[in-house]
């Protein structure tokens, strides 16, 4: 099927799904069905159609006992939907079909829309920024100097909260001795904060360590320095074994964990 047609044809929630893809890298059905609040039946025949369209491509890794397809788009359906944009007067993300899947996006964004698909009424993630939106927005707030994986928007139960979250990525470097490798790389997810002379515009500041030890690392670095704005850290096997929503962050200097509503509070 040739683009125009597949553009003619291309329904608002398709139209979502190839904007998904192409601004946050690839997803699975689930996470199709997620974003647009479907069933996954839908969001799979939605990307079959697409697929069928040539508008996205798919594959699936051999070593995968599931053998979950994960979709991501075509530069045919990145040029569809450039043309969709600019013909309705909406300004073209940057690098629009050239990203790759953001850390958090899994571990938080998508968990979270989970969570308000579950709580309707009472929970919502009411905006969500990707990597590269999120650096803009802290450009307009003249803090070119901080890199963020995520800006969100979260309300429950009347309450809201606005925060920028950092994904800890591990050692960073070719060589890292053995007793380096448990605070490598933490200082560049608060350099840029130390550096700020004045408070970011955000309820609180949210940091997802590797693991146990190195949550404690930055428990550690921010109870010595702390940062103008409220902090709260986490880690990545809470977050598999909870729902981001729930008392799974620390605050520096508190012995139990909150809920993350209360983490600015």
């Amino acid at each position: 099927m040739g683009d125009q047609v597949a553009a003619r044809r291309l329904s608002p929630r398709r139209r979502r799904i190839l904007s998904y893809l192409a601004q946050h890298g690839s997803a699975s059905t689930l996470d199709v069905a997620l974003v647009c609040a479907v069933s996954r039946l839908t969001a799979h025949r939605d990307l079959v159609w697409l697929h069928e369209s040539g508008l996205v491509r798919r594959e699936r890794s051999a070593e995968d006992r599931t053998h979950t397809w994960w979709y991501g788009v075509t530069a045919e359906g990145t040029e569809v939907l450039r043309r969709a944009l600019t013909a309705s007067g909406r300004p073209v993300p940057l690098r629009l079909g050239q990203r790759s899947s953001g850390v958090a996006d899994a571990l938080l964004f998508l968990p979270l829309v989970e969570v308000s698909r579950r709580n309707p009424g009472r929970c919502e993630l009411f905006q969500w920024l990707a990597t590269m939106e999120t650096s803009t927005w802290l450009r307009q707030h003249d803090l070119a100097q901080l890199r963020a994986d995520g800006y969100g928007v979260w309300l429950q139960d009347g309450r809201c909260l606005r925060f920028l979250v950092h994904v800890d990525r591990g050692p960073t470097g070719d060589v890292v001795a053995e007793y380096e490798r448990p605070a490598s790389g933490l200082g560049g997810l608060l350099g840029g904060y130390r550096r700020a002379d004045r408070l970011v515009p955000v309820g609180a500041v949210l940091l997802i360590a590797q693991d146990a030890e190195r949550e404690e690392r930055l428990q550690a670095d921010l109870l010595r320095g702390p940062l103008r704005n409220a902090v709260a850290t986490t880690r990545r096997q809470l977050l598999a074994r909870h729902w981001p929503d729930e008392q799974v962050w620390q605050v520096p200097g508190e012995s139990g964990r909150r809920c993350l509503v209360e983490v600015g509070s």
